[in-house]
């Protein structure tokens, strides 16, 4: 058997820690512990006591599980702690030169200097595509004879704060390797659909978003917000005077295509105790606010032409289980919205894929 890898995907309202394995050409998650934490808002975690408690009894929970040490841990860096930067590197040669994998890497690892940043250090790299002879555009340009190659590449950095911090408290708690990838970029590697023209994943959490762009194998936009489902949760406590968790019970009623009357109420039990809202106000609530939040995502898309005709796909717990979402995010983006969601699953935590890509983009770290 493989040796199992264990990967931590930090979500904005939860932390899971996953055990993975390959059979044969399968990656499957064989374990996971996964535990509530206070988050992190602007790209910043809201308590550090907190995220250091939390990793020490998921890895706790997970040796337990395993009956295993746990020296060595792959770390899915949040959109909000990272920057994508492009570049276009391009390569003559005195001939016709055949192209090889020493070829490629050599382009990125050349030009994948910034500058000696004492803010960010590069996680991931990948190409959106490759241009040889002829204008001759393709994502596999190994084998291939050409007397100039021009590659558009895609880097991500992390923030050295979100590393360090990471680094030094699993170390303290005894896991010695410890690597980072880009929880978007894994994310796009398991999305089923046409790579070959640029698409948007959107994945909405609790109280924050992320918006990539993918084309090829790379990102050529990575950005996020704070704002996700826990603000209309919030929404509806305010507004209608109840508490968060009632809040959240009342959330998961709504349905947004239905046309209610006045004397029409979601109602749930909570504690033995009835509580109602009025369909046609709480509608309204959570209608505002992924108005709000669809808003903020058009005005990402539409930084640059070549993103303005993208096709959404729409992940995360934060409004992808609300009916009717899709079409509020279609007429206040003017995208057309698809769901991504875990193949074959139709449980609650269907659009969970930040787990299946990093569980993928996991085996591509020695």
């Amino acid at each position: 058997m493989k040796k199992i890898k264990y990967i931590l995907d930090i979500g904005s309202s939860k932390i899971t820690l996953l055990a993975e394995n390959k059979f044969g050409k399968s990656v499957c998650i064989i374990a996971e512990e996964e535990m509530y934490y206070d988050g992190y808002m602007d790209g910043e975690f809201l308590s550090e006591e907190d995220l250091i408690d939390t990793l020490s009894q998921l890895l706790q929970n997970m040796r337990d599980k395993m009956r295993k040490s746990i020296n060595s841990v792959v770390i899915g860096v949040p959109s909000e702690f990272c920057i994508c930067v492009c570049k276009r590197i391009s390569r003559k040669y005195d001939s016709p030169h055949k192209i090889t994998d020493a070829d490629i890497l050599d382009l990125y690892k050349t030009n994948s200097s910034f500058g000696d940043s004492e803010e960010y250090a590069v996680i991931n790299y990948s190409a959106l595509q490759y241009v040889l002879d002829d204008n001759f555009k393709t994502l596999k340009p190994e084998g291939m004879r050409t007397s100039s190659l021009v590659m558009d590449a895609s880097y991500i950095l992390c923030k050295l704060s979100f590393i360090n911090l990471l680094t030094d408290t699993l170390r303290q708690l005894g896991v010695e390797h410890i690597d980072f990838i880009s929880t978007a970029l894994g994310q796009a590697s398991i999305i089923e659909t046409d790579t070959s023209k640029p698409f948007a994943i959107v994945d909405v959490g609790h109280i924050s978003t992320s918006i990539s762009v993918v084309k090829g194998e790379g990102l050529a936009l990575l950005s996020s917000f704070s704002m996700g489902g826990g603000h209309i949760s919030s929404d509806i406590m305010q507004v209608l005077g109840m508490t968060f968790k009632d809040s959240e019970l009342i959330k998961r009623k709504v349905i947004l295509t239905i046309e209610p009357t006045n004397n029409e109420y979601y109602e749930v039990c909570s504690k033995g105790n009835l509580v109602r809202a009025s369909i046609n106000i709480t509608n309204q609530i959570v209608k505002s606010r992924i108005e709000m939040i669809a808003g903020v995502i058009a005005d990402i898309l539409n930084i640059d032409d070549i993103f303005r005709d993208v096709d959404i796909y729409l992940t995360g717990d934060g409004l992808s289980h609300f009916r009717g979402v899709k079409n509020i995010l279609k007429d206040i983006t003017g995208h057309n919205i698809f769901e991504f969601k875990r193949r074959l699953d139709n449980s609650k935590d269907r659009f969970q894929t930040s787990k299946l890509g990093l569980a993928s983009l996991a085996e591509s770290v020695v």
